[in-house]
């Protein structure tokens, strides 16, 4: 029966790696880290097989640290985008995750008669399994986590390091004898207590992201309010002046010199447009966001053409619709830098409609063309400086069930979405 002992070993092994490259974020293309991650996990899984058989099975607990993790912890760390915390939290997350599987089955493995058969059995359906809940409810918010926060990762990386050598110190290898109620003990509190640190740990990262997007939320009011009072002092000086203007073009008239007088009017009706603040919704978060963005993209010199129909109130979170107007324009201000001047060209349209969704389309100019990853969106977006942020804009529609469809055609890009309204 050390047949199936084997294979549910081999399993396991190809498990570790698909685990972990669903929340893996890569330097390069997909193409060359699955060809180099596919090569290096080959060696070290003949050089593993080898001295399983040569040493015995049990040796593979003893020597995975140097025979396994560190060779792949050092391979995927040449081909990871991010080399900081981040990789080796993700690196001890999903080892420690296989790690506790491994064991788990192992136990249950050994209160069936220690036969091999419920260890393969439950390995086989647990690791997909588990990575099935990983790519549906936890892949795309740990991947906007890891893309929006740089901080504290290290001091994760250390709690699911030492989680790591808990897990390797505390393990019962296959065909070693149990320990006692002791030592037993102590490997049960271990594994409940990795889980629920966890969890704990996703929370703490997820709350400090919602405060980051909370402060460039209350940094883009703050600076409307700042141009609000701008224009209201620049409003009470041309009202102070205007007795002087009055004087001046009532000269001009005395002298018939209406067109220098209808030239002077044109100015100082430019002036005074310039004062009238963009109310572009009644909504006031999202009225923030566009002024604070929608002022960027005319400071860079693009033509914004906007359609804004939100209300006051929203069946949706303020917050959810202000990241997604943030991301996206943010993305196009980018794009829009590096077309030439007079080419530079933004066109919103944003609504609720009657049946209560938002609906959503963002165009603009994009000179160099843009590749598309397999889930729809831009591929490497730090190399090319455009697709920013729209993970979590993807986050969003995918919390409303809604749909997020971008493409890039002859110099312009097309971001569309469609929000359904939440049940109530």
């Amino acid at each position: 029966m050390t047949i199936l002992r084997d294979i549910s070993f081999l399993w396991s092994m190809l498990h570790i790696v698909a685990l972990f490259l669903l929340f893996f974020e890569p330097r390069y293309s997909w193409r060359t880290t699955m060809l180099a991650g596919f090569a290096g996990a080959s060696a070290l899984l003949c050089v593993n097989v080898m001295a399983m058989y040569r040493l015995g099975h049990g040796i593979i607990m003893s020597i995975a640290f140097f025979s396994c993790t560190i060779p792949t912890m050092l391979l995927f760390f040449l081909l990871s985008k991010y080399r900081d915390g981040r990789f080796f939290f993700l690196f001890c997350l999903t080892d420690t995750i296989c790690f506790w599987l491994l064991q788990l089955t192992n136990f249950l493995d050994r209160l069936t008669g220690d036969t091999y058969v419920v260890m393969l059995i439950s390995r086989l359906a647990a690791f997909p399994v588990v990575e099935l809940l990983f790519w549906r409810y936890l892949r795309r918010p740990y991947r906007e986590l890891q893309s929006k926060l740089e901080n504290a990762w290290w001091l994760f990386a250390a709690i699911g390091g030492t989680y790591y050598l808990l897990i390797m110190f505390t393990s019962v290898p296959v065909g070693a004898p149990m320990p006692d109620a002791a030592g037993l003990a102590r490997i049960l509190l271990v594994m409940l207590l990795m889980p629920l640190t966890y969890l704990t740990i996703f929370r703490s990262l997820w709350r400090q992201m919602q405060i980051s997007e909370n402060t460039r939320q209350m940094e883009l009011q703050k600076r409307e309010y700042n141009a609000i009072c701008r224009k209201m002092e620049l409003g009470r000086i041309y009202r102070h002046d205007m007795r002087h203007h009055l004087v001046i073009l009532e000269g001009m008239l005395r002298q018939e010199d209406s067109a220098g007088a209808q030239e002077y009017i044109r100015q100082l009706t430019g002036k005074m447009s310039s004062l009238n603040r963009a109310a572009w919704c009644a909504n006031t978060a999202v009225n923030a966001v566009l002024s604070g963005y929608i002022g960027q993209a005319e400071e860079c010199g693009c033509q914004v053409s906007a359609e804004v129909g939100i209300p006051e109130e929203l069946p949706y979170g303020e917050m959810d619709l202000c990241i997604v107007l943030a991301n996206t324009l943010e993305n196009a201000i980018h794009a829009c830098r590096e077309a030439p001047e007079g080419e530079r060209q933004i066109e919103l349209r944003l609504e609720l409609t009657d049946n209560r969704r938002i609906s959503f389309s963002l165009v603009n100019a994009c000179p160099r063309p843009v590749r598309f990853s397999a889930d729809g969106l831009p591929a490497a977006p730090a190399k090319e400086g455009h697709g920013l942020g729209l993970q979590s804009v993807r986050s969003v529609a995918d919390r409303y069930g809604g749909l997020l469809q971008c493409r890039w055609e002859e110099g312009r890009f097309y971001t569309q979405m469609v929000l359904f309204p939440p049940s109530p």
